[in-house]
């Protein structure tokens, strides 16, 4: 399978749900094995934050990842849609510190990127092979991954 990322850019304008900003987010083509950024516009230096296991901070009622002293909180809707999209690598430009909440669901995120048109790049996707199983548990709470 190939990677993908969008044909053009798009926006969509809407209040965040936990700190009731008013904000702009526009997803914007990314080139091949460039992943998911989001990135800060309304920051000196717009910053740039990677949705990777080490810069989530914070996961009380959504996830907040960080990078230095900029963040984006409740990333979850905007991901899980990129995902569902099959959409590899693309830039996603805020101008507050978290997405708007449109409906509360993903949807408007994938009417959003069906809007920007997914298309195939050359380089192959990489996919993660789980060899044996994995276990984690944190009180009363536990994963277990099966390959």
């Amino acid at each position: 399978m190939k990677q993908r990322t969008i044909r053009r850019e798009r926006s969509i304008h809407g209040r965040s749900l936990h700190t009731g900003e008013e904000v702009t987010l526009v997803i914007k083509p990314a080139d091949q094995n460039a992943g998911v950024v989001f990135r800060r516009t309304d920051l000196y230096g717009k910053p740039e934050i990677r949705p990777k296991v080490e810069n989530v901070t914070d996961l009380v009622r959504s996830t907040t990842i960080s990078d230095g002293h900029a963040m984006v909180h409740t990333v979850e809707h905007v991901l899980s849609a990129l995902r569902g999209c099959a959409v590899d690598n693309v830039v996603v430009e805020l101008d507050a510190s978290e997405p708007p909440i449109m409906d509360g669901s993903a949807r408007p995120y994938v009417t959003l990127i069906q809007d920007a048109e997914p298309i195939e790049q050359k380089a192959e996707r990489e996919f993660f092979e789980l060899d044996e199983p994995l276990s984690v548990q944190d009180g009363n709470r536990s994963l277990i991954a099966l390959p």
